[in-house]
């Protein structure tokens, strides 16, 4: 059931940052189009794989007897429920507190609390994300977004 809330969250974030594209020029709204479709179809078929593993034949579950139902995971739900309140989090804070500030502190946030990664790593792949999409929407597509602080 986690698994089907999160992606339920993740198509109404999608569907935000879409209408949030709305404002766009034409040419700066297709990647945040093309982006929110992709994630929208990714959510659904995740979705899909929930209900199609929850109506399929359970035999094995079956033979087991009752009461053998795997228990519900939390700490993933949590997880998960983190990313997505980090995530809607993020995209609030960058009119606050600009984006190469909001940038690097939400993607070390999670990359220091479950430590996927070296600190090398973690920092390399901050600095790189964080050039990438600058690049992307401020050097190619030439949009205005707010760089630091609003005080």
């Amino acid at each position: 059931m986690g698994q089907i809330v999160v992606a339920l969250a993740a198509i109404a974030l999608a569907l935000f940052f879409r209408s949030e594209a709305a404002a766009y020029p034409a040419t700066a709204a297709r990647l945040p189009d093309l982006l929110s479709v992709v994630i929208i179809l990714l959510a659904a078929a995740a979705i899909a794989q929930v209900v199609w593993s929850r109506l399929r034949p359970k035999t094995a579950l079956a033979e087991a007897g009752p009461g053998s139902d795997t228990p519900t995971d939390w700490r993933s739900l949590v997880i998960g429920a983190s990313f997505l309140a980090l995530i809607i989090l993020y995209a609030f804070s960058i009119t606050r507190i600009g984006y190469l500030i909001a940038t690097p502190l939400f993607l070390a946030i999670p990359l220091a609390v479950l430590r996927p990664i070296g600190l090398v790593t973690a920092v390399s792949t901050i600095v790189a994300v964080t050039a990438v999409i600058f690049g992307i929407f401020v050097w190619f597509l030439n949009l205005s977004i707010p760089l630091y602080p609003a005080f």
